[in-house]
């Protein structure tokens, strides 16, 4: 299969392409004759509209287990049922959503993994839905899978609203603005439906939908108002009114006729020119409680059965609007819940030891936010010689004797060995013969006037003056001579005097001691931040607590193997090295990168690996 075909069939849906999906779903939702047939269409329409080559889903309806798969497009879909299933077994077992990423062999594209969980109305779960999408962009992973988790939500609501059509419920139907529940993205607009709905039901003026995670109620939708702004008096009024109700847990009616003993009531009763008022607590789950707050003429009160046939109506949407509050919840929103939490228990009376503890971490989080760190990384490093100089036969011979061993310190020119060269001086000899004789036959055949046999005898000449000149090089060489002031670090031949020892064979190796070079395993997360010019220090096993300055030189651009690893290989110079360094000893080099913000410095390692592996 190639990785043109799964780019084509991997695609995921366009925002315009999601709200179609989005109002299909809640138009089989409506119509659905049981909640399999429902789970089926609907993830048929999913894996459709997301152009999934492969995707399936387990669900358990009360005792009915739901597993089925689509295959779309010209894939095999062996290819895709096994990664598939995995993911799918996974989450069943964890109850928690998988998401996995994969590049393609030529790597111009990505392909995830995703699966999410299917909940019902009490949150528990009931099944698992995975597929496979395309990821196109860094951020689409993300995105893919809020829009099946939110897709999760509506199949969940319509599975509620199907199994209450068919238990045949005396309960009044909701109308035709609730039973599209399942079609809302948000709460906010299922608030809007529930608030317009139950202004129509109950002749109310005016109905507000509110909710709280804590012991303060925020308004999210009032009837006739396309938006809601908290500076408004009057919403201000709804919301402190919502909220001595949630200190009661109970609802609360202030009407004329009758005492009422609740001040913040009260105190919207007379802002609203005297008019009956109440406010209503349903339990949403989880501890959060959606609040409906309602307001009628002078002229028609509320009495007890309406407010419990309010409790009734809108007690099926309370676990719905949390889950549609959880799916498109904002990480801001997520932070600010939690802040809000802990100011609260900041506030309250005694506790000294946690408020203590609670300053001391913000005092910490503010360093964290705002203060910043030398960002530092530390990795295996070697010592090597700066100038080093391996030294071979210069030529076949027998060697003749060894002045040094690994470990001498020699001076430039000293004499390390010597070659035997006896038979290259009798030939040096034997060539000076040779060239005498050619200079005598050529001046001889140049006075007899013989021009051919003076030519014979000037080659002959020239040809032995040429080899005696090699002779003589070989003669020099004979004699193996340090390059520079150093060490020997490597070659022992005082075994070996007396064997014959061929060209090219390799001899001593002289490091130079007084410069050295420090070889540091860059891995390649830290690769594109190491540059030249950059300081640090380099501590070896056998003294760690010998810390040398060194400097970066240079970062090789490709990378090498080492102990399994893929590394660049960066070279530092040691700055005041000490004088017992040895060449191949092994340490850890802690190179600078910079000043960076501490927040990074904590946690940009464990963030690059949540991108790696869940597109975060």
């Amino acid at each position: 299969m190639s990785d043109r075909t799964i780019q084509a069939e991997a695609s995921a849906p366009g925002g315009s392409i999601a709200r179609e999906l989005s109002a299909e779903i809640a138009g089989l939702a409506s119509v659905a004759e049981s909640g399999p047939s429902f789970v089926k269409q609907v993830c048929t329409k999913i894996v459709t509209a997301f152009r999934s080559p492969y995707g399936a889903v387990s669900i358990r309806l009360g005792s009915t287990i739901v597993e089925d798969y689509w295959h779309t497009g010209g894939t095999d879909p062996k290819f895709w049922k096994k990664p598939v299933d995995e993911i799918l077994d996974e989450s069943l077992q964890n109850a928690q959503p998988v998401a996995r990423q994969f590049t393609s062999h030529d790597a111009r594209f990505r392909i995830g993994l995703v699966s999410v969980i299917l909940r019902d109305l009490g949150g528990s779960m009931i099944g698992v839905l995975s597929l496979v999408t395309r990821i196109d962009e860094e951020h689409q992973g993300p995105a893919q899978r809020e829009l099946l988790e939110a897709l999760g939500t509506q199949i969940s609501l319509g599975l509620a609203m199907i199994e209450r059509r068919s238990s045949g419920s005396s309960a009044q139907a909701p109308t035709n603005e609730l039973s599209k529940a399942a079609g809302y993205r948000s709460g906010v607009e299922l608030a809007f439906a529930l608030a317009s709905s139950l202004r129509n039901k109950f002749g109310c003026d005016q109905v507000a939908i509110g909710f709280s995670r804590s012991a303060r109620a925020r308004v999210v939708a009032v009837s006739g108002l396309d938006d809601v702004s908290e500076r408004s008096e009057a919403v201000r009024n709804i919301a402190d009114a919502m909220g001595e109700t949630l200190d009661r847990r109970l609802p609360t009616v202030c009407q004329r006729g009758e005492h009422c003993g609740y001040r913040v009531h009260k105190r919207w009763h007379d802002a609203s020119g005297g008019v009956p008022v109440a406010t209503v607590p349903l339990d949403a789950g989880e501890g959060c409680t959606l609040l409906v707050a309602l307001r009628r003429a002078g002229d028609m009160p509320f009495r007890s059965d309406e407010i419990e046939q309010v409790s009734e109506t809108v007690a099926p949407y309370a676990p719905a609007f949390e889950m549609l509050e959880r799916a498109t919840r904002s990480v801001g929103a997520h932070a600010r819940a939690a802040m809000n939490s802990q100011a609260q228990e900041l506030v309250r009376p005694g506790g000294w030891f946690k408020k203590a503890a609670v300053i001391g971490t913000l005092v910490t989080a503010g360093w964290v936010a705002f203060g910043t760190l030398d960002h530092r990384v530390s990795t295996p490093a070697s010592v090597l010689p700066a100038q080093q100089r391996h030294i071979a036969t210069p030529f076949a011979g027998t060697l003749a004797a060894v002045l040094v061993a690994p470990g001498d310190d020699v001076q430039e020119g000293q004499l390390l060995a010597q070659l035997d060269t006896a038979s290259l001086e009798v030939e040096r000899d034997e060539l000076t013969a040779e060239i005498a004789i050619a200079r005598l036959n050529e001046d001889r055949a140049i006075a007899e006037g013989i021009s051919a046999d003076a030519a014979l005898a000037r080659a002959e000449r020239t040809r032995a003056e040429a080899r005696l000149t090699e002779i003589e090089r070989r003669i020099e060489q004979s004699s193996i001579l340090a390059p520079f002031t150093g060490r020997v670090v490597q070659g022992d031949f005082r075994r070996r005097v007396g064997e014959s020892l061929p060209v090219g064979e390799p001899m001593f190796e002289i490091a130079n001691t007084t410069r050295w070079t420090i070889e540091i395993e860059v891995p390649q997360r830290v690769a594109g931040d190491l540059a030249a010019g950059q300081t640090g220090q380099f501590a070896t096993n056998a003294r760690p607590e010998s810390a040398s300055s060194i400097s970066v030189d240079r970062v090789n651009p490709l990378p090498e193997i080492r102990g399994g690893r893929s590394v660049y290989i960066a070279e530092a110079e040691m700055i005041d090295p000490d004088g017992w360094l040895k060449p191949g000893m092994e340490g850890a080099a802690r190179v600078s990168l910079g000043e960076k913000p501490v927040w990074w410095v904590a946690s940009h390692r464990f963030v690059n690996y949540m991108r790696m592996n869940f597109w975060l």
